[in-house]
């Protein structure tokens, strides 16, 4: 028996809602704390939970691009990966290692970029 399908909407919710923050962030009803909530909300997603790939250093020169779940951890396939992942962003010397995972593709780019939004958004949204 197969696994059932998961819809898009349901794999992709954070994107959907760091583009309902953003409006939010220009409506006037809506305070600073909801808005700051939303950012905030999008941009834990992004980092746990995104569909990405894996992004961990090869042996080789390239780039590991096995499936992920956001830009924190590794794939499921290899278990370093994922300590990799992690014990990358807390050494300073391969941090930019690990930030330049996070370019490999355009699905790691996409979450990125939309990580930058959402960090932006919160600081937006309380001085809102």
């Amino acid at each position: 028996m197969s696994r059932k399908k998961k819809s898009p909407l349901y794999r992709y919710w954070g994107y959907l809602l760091l583009a309902g923050a953003v409006v939010l962030l220009f409506a006037r009803d809506v305070g600073p704390l909801a808005v700051s909530g939303a950012f905030a909300l999008s941009f834990v997603w992004m980092l746990l939970a995104a569909p990405t790939w894996c992004g961990a250093k090869n042996r080789g020169e390239g780039y590991c691009r096995n499936n992920s779940s956001g830009l924190l951890g590794g794939c499921r396939q290899v278990r370093q990966h994922k300590w990799q992942r992690f014990k990358s962003l807390t050494r300073l010397d391969t941090l930019t290692t690990a930030a330049r995972g996070w370019f490999t593709g355009a699905p790691q780019q996409i979450a990125t970029c939309a990580l930058a939004v959402s960090a932006i958004g919160v600081i937006a949204g309380l001085l809102k």
